[in-house]
């Protein structure tokens, strides 16, 4: 039992902590508290006129219409000079119709449409019998789910949607890193899958599992802000470490570890040629660290937020335009990767038909043929080209792999 003597020190304690979540400097600022008061007294009695249909179908109340209307006449009268405020977390924007923020929901459905492409060149480019093809049509998928959610969120911000924007980014950002542990430690390659595919997988879904049972413990209304910050840039920060390494395996010695008697190295991007001596080297090998410290920049507009510019365009929607470029880049990076790295294994299966052995020379030549496994009267073996074929052809970015891949016996 709470005796009576420690409840007041508790409930003071609870509005000092629920202050930063439920209220901001403007909403507190008593001039507009006043036009609030004075415009649902004027506006809000059941013997007025309702607010126009167009925001009622979208669940504005005559209440909250009053919160933007005397936000906006706030912010009209401030003079020059003067900060601007946030009311109930939110800036000022203009509406257009009922729709709250309207270039932060152009910028989303341009993030939608980029992802949408890209999935349509991944169907297009990479074979279906590519074992990468089907994870990186599920990142789609979760990456467009969470678009969708960013349109609906900014559209009308309400603490459903916002919980559901939160969420879905918290998939994408989960599924990206997931999607890079596969890819850096080859946990699934485009011909064969490692036995830990499915434990690092379902470690990564528990964990996410735990973060959305937490979240959902919070009553409607409240939600976690920091934790939920911290979380998520937890999680993107292994996966930006794991591609920059990626990268820098290029240039860079990674040490050796002996474990239980045996040597374990930096995992090569394109087994099994050596990263730091293979010529000419892949197109793409320092895509990943271009692009996440590019994505790293873009998020400086998430912490240096600043009043929208024409109540229209803040920080956070030039956040999302930022990650319009960005998305089409690494569209490219991981398509023509899967490409390059089917290419690479099956060439040094020796079970891809005509291949050529990485590092062989830049001029291309063969230094390898199926025929002197296969039977002169066997039908070739489909051949997908790896990337120091593509890089000598000077075709890259149109490159499209052929037939099926020829079965290879699991690894332990």
């Amino acid at each position: 039992m709470i005796r009576q003597n420690h409840l007041l020190p508790i409930l003071f304690t609870l509005v000092l902590l629920a202050i930063p979540i439920l209220a901001s400097s403007g909403d507190r600022n008593p001039t507009f508290q006043h036009c609030l008061k004075g415009c649902q007294l004027t506006y809000c009695e059941p013997h007025q006129p309702p607010i126009p249909a167009y925001l009622r179908m979208f669940g504005w109340t005559c209440k909250e219409n009053c919160a933007y209307e005397c936000g906006h006449t706030f912010t009209d009268n401030i003079r020059p000079g003067n900060r601007n405020h946030q009311f109930y977390g939110k800036w000022a924007f203009y509406r257009l119709g009922p729709f709250q923020e309207p270039f932060s929901i152009l910028m989303s459905v341009g993030n939608f449409y980029v992802n949408w492409k890209g999935l349509e060149q991944l169907r297009r480019r990479v074979r279906k019998e590519n074992g990468m093809r089907n994870w990186l049509i599920a990142l789609a998928f979760v990456q467009m789910n969470t678009w969708i959610w960013s349109s609906v969120f900014h559209a009308r911000d309400t603490p459903n949607t916002e919980r559901l924007d939160y969420f879905s980014a918290t998939l994408t950002i989960s599924f990206t890193l997931l999607y890079s542990l596969i890819r850096v430690f080859h946990l699934r390659t485009p011909i064969s899958s490692s036995k830990y595919l499915f434990p690092v997988s379902a470690t990564i879904g528990f964990i996410v599992l735990g973060h959305f049972t937490y979240l959902l413990s919070f009553p409607t209304g409240q939600f976690p802000y920091g934790y939920h910050t911290k979380f998520n840039l937890i999680l993107a920060a292994v996966h930006n470490i794991l591609w920059i390494s990626w990268s820098l395996s290029f240039q860079l010695p990674f040490p050796k570890m002996t474990f239980l008697g045996k040597i374990y190295t930096y995992p090569k991007p394109y087994p099994p040629n050596d990263p730091k001596t293979t010529e000419p080297k892949p197109s793409e090998h320092n895509t990943p660290l271009i692009l996440v410290l590019l994505t790293t920049l873009a998020m400086s507009f998430e912490l240096f937020d600043f009043a929208p510019v024409g109540r229209i365009i803040d920080a956070h929607s030039l956040w999302h335009a930022c990650t319009i470029p960005l998305t089409i880049a690494w569209w490219h990076f991981m398509i023509t990767d899967a490409i390059e790295l089917e290419g690479s294994l099956l060439s040094a299966s020796g079970r891809g038909g005509t291949y050529t052995t990485l590092g062989s020379g830049s001029d291309g030549k063969q230094s390898g043929s199926g025929t002197e496994e296969r039977g002169e009267n066997e039908p070739p073996a489909p051949r997908t080209p790896n990337f120091a074929q593509l890089a000598a052809s000077g075709r890259l970015g149109n490159a499209v792999s052929p037939g099926k891949s020829p079965k290879l016996d699991k690894p332990e």
